[in-house]
């Protein structure tokens, strides 16, 4: 007989340690940690990263960038959200209340 299992956040802190808001995870006892040097943080964020970040569904993401709340950068085709901004944007809505 099979026990139900909670829900699987693998995708959401995947993507989040994609985006390096995540520490990297790393095998336990493991000294290479103190000898390799920290990796910088992508400048622009993917849609999906800040999916991940935010803890927010697609469409819901999709639709603060369509309606420019949260501001974006469009290179060719592609949608990309700078790391900056979107922790400004943050800041911002935690300042207001969160409406």
């Amino acid at each position: 007989m099979r026990r139900p299992t909670a829900p699987d956040d693998s995708r959401t802190s995947a993507d989040a340690r994609q985006a390096n808001l995540l520490p990297p995870r790393s095998p336990v006892g493991s000294e290479s940690d103190a000898q390799t040097s920290p990796s910088l943080p992508p400048l622009l964020l993917t849609v999906r990263q800040v999916e991940a970040a935010l803890q927010l569904g697609r469409t819901r993401t999709y639709e603060l960038l369509r309606s420019g709340q949260l501001p974006t950068l469009r290179v060719g085709r592609l949608i990309r959200v700078s790391r900056v901004a979107l922790e400004e944007w943050i800041a911002r809505q935690v300042a207001a209340g969160c409406d």
